[in-house]
């Protein structure tokens, strides 16, 4: 009996170690787990860590580029298209997200970080750079000029394109060409309303260096009622065909490629593509969209100024010469139909030539005639004022 509970006492103490060798077993099972769970967690936020520094690095400036839905400014919507199959000599924009955020790259190297942001106009977008919203704005030259006269240190750094602006009618309009235009604006019995998409515009400035040119008398002021023309602010590009279809004017001026969307639209009719006003050849090249910035840009980011001016001459050459891909890709970005986009007849440079700066002569001095320069530079020639206007060092050194 004494054997047998010798016995059983020792079936127990094994039992016990059995037990205690299982618990240990599972112990150190789980500790591998949380071990190994725990080195994932490491890895995957570690992971995490290297792409975001890969998507924004704070090491390197961020630059917000303002922009306009118009093919006016084709050139930074094909830079973020292409990326990095632009350009030869590695100048690109690589995507973070799309048409919102990119690194300015250059082969390998991260020179900074762009981020795009939509104006509706070029008034605004003056009102973006006064407000430290944006660093550099594509938008009408009339609006930098405009804005440095009240004070804004705005500079401009290069064109964008030329040209690029039409004069619509309602499509059952009798009106077919600009003299018909002017003719009917001399035998009405009350005003022809123009509209205009912003009143610093460079379409509005066209039209009214062109009524002024043709001795033809125009307002602003509805209760003008003895002039010929009255000119209507229509608030924004995406009012032009509302007021065609609704007849809230009779005619408007407006940038590619809402005189082509009209008449793709069967809306409107173009009557003049404003290069062929009278007398023909004094209006081509005429200045429209421009590159610009802040004077304190200028000082605080000269090489990324320049390397940006790089990849916008690159997009320019691009789109002039692949016009329809060009097209593609402002329809892909604006939601412009691709028949209107591919109408137009912009023409894309980034070079300030002799001629386009002629050109910007006459538009200052319709500014001033039209009294647009109301303080900083009411009192200057265009030649005094060109140093407060332009900075083409940078611009000079991409095109070299």
């Amino acid at each position: 009996m004494y054997k047998a509970y010798i016995n059983s006492i020792e079936r127990m103490i094994v039992m016990k170690k059995k037990k205690v060798l299982v618990l240990l077993l599972l112990i150190l099972f789980l500790t591998i787990i949380v071990s190994g769970c725990s080195d994932e967690e490491n890895d995957e936020v570690n992971s995490n860590t290297d792409t975001n520094s890969k998507e924004i690095s704070s090491e390197v400036p961020t630059l917000k580029l303002g922009y306009i839905f118009t093919n006016h400014q084709t050139p930074i919507m094909v830079a973020a298209s292409k990326q990095e199959k632009l350009t030869d000599n590695g100048i690109h924009l690589e995507e973070v997200i799309e048409k919102e955020k990119y690194k300015l790259m250059e082969g390998e190297e991260h020179i900074a970080n762009v981020d795009l942001v939509v104006s509706k106009s070029g008034s605004e977008t003056m009102t973006l750079l006064a407000q430290n919203h944006i660093d550099i704005g594509l938008a009408s030259n009339t609006a930098f000029i405009t804005a440095r006269d009240q004070g804004n240190p705005v500079k401009i750094l290069a064109p964008v394109h030329t040209e690029g602006i039409g004069l619509v009618v309602n499509k059952d309009s009798e009106i077919n060409d600009w003299e018909e235009f002017l003719a009917k604006s001399k035998e009405n019995e009350k005003p022809m309303s123009i509209g205009y998409h912003s009143p610093t515009s460079a379409p509005l400035i066209l039209l009214e260096a062109a009524l002024k040119n043709e001795d033809v008398n125009y307002t602003k002021d509805p209760s003008d009622v003895d002039a010929d023309i009255l000119l209507v602010d229509l608030k924004g590009t995406s009012n032009f065909i509302p007021a065609t279809t609704s007849n809230q004017v009779d005619a408007w001026v407006g940038p590619a490629p809402y005189p082509e969307l009209a008449t793709v639209e069967d809306v409107g009719k173009i009557i003049l593509d404003m290069k062929h006003l009278p007398p023909e050849g004094n209006w081509h090249d005429f200045p429209c969209c421009v590159m610009g910035t802040t004077e304190d840009l200028v000082e605080s980011n000269p090489q990324e100024i320049e390397k940006l001016l790089e990849l916008i001459t690159a997009g320019a050459e691009y789109a002039q010469n692949n016009r329809d891909e060009a097209a593609k890709i402002t329809s892909d970005f604006t939601g412009v139909s691709y028949e209107a986009a591919k109408l137009s007849t912009i023409k894309y440079t980034t070079n300030p030539s002799d001629v386009w700066i002629d050109n910007m002569d006459l538009t200052y001095q319709t500014l001033k005639n039209t009294n647009s320069l109301t303080d900083k530079l009411v009192e200057k020639s265009f030649e005094e004022a060109s140093d407060e206007i332009f900075d083409f060092s940078f611009i000079r050194n991409t095109l070299k």
